[in-house]
């Protein structure tokens, strides 16, 4: 299981970092590749908003593939980076809901409807791998220390 989880995690969470290292360097080109909404059906102050998440997100969104890492290598310190990356993942994914949802509420316009749910599904795919993080990293440790 530890292993499965770290190659998702790697790849997963490597993806997302990659979508908002493109972002960070060039949002034209993360809206184009469908990384970023459609700026012919998203309000500019959505898409700023966007932006600058991303460029907070290069920092924050490389915890979880570094877990990946550390759990296929089974080095000794992957269940506390796991808790670390897999609690950032799951933080985001409830704040970027909770923004759009704002956002629409306000009547500003978040892209495409096939975006929105491709977004929505990402975030509670980052949502349910999160917990399932957690929730292994917490029994590994507790079998570790006899807890």
């Amino acid at each position: 299981m530890q292993i499965f989880l770290g190659w998702i995690a790697l790849s997963l969470g490597g993806l997302l970092f990659v979508g908002q290292l493109v972002s960070s360097l060039n949002f034209g080109l993360a809206q184009k590749l469908g990384f970023q909404e459609n700026p012919e059906f998203a309000d500019a102050i959505l898409q700023r908003s966007e932006q600058y998440t991303a460029y907070w997100d290069i920092v924050t969104l490389g915890w979880f593939p570094l877990a990946g890492i550390l759990m296929i290598t089974n080095h000794d310190w992957w269940q506390i980076i796991s808790l670390i990356g897999a609690s950032i993942y799951f933080d985001t994914s409830g704040r970027e809901a909770a923004k759009i949802l704002c956002f629409r509420h306000e009547g500003f316009r978040t892209g495409t409807t096939n975006q929105q749910r491709l977004f929505f599904a990402t975030y509670l795919i980052m949502a349910g791998l999160a917990i399932l993080v957690i929730s292994y990293s917490l029994y590994s440790i507790s079998q570790h220390y006899r807890i």
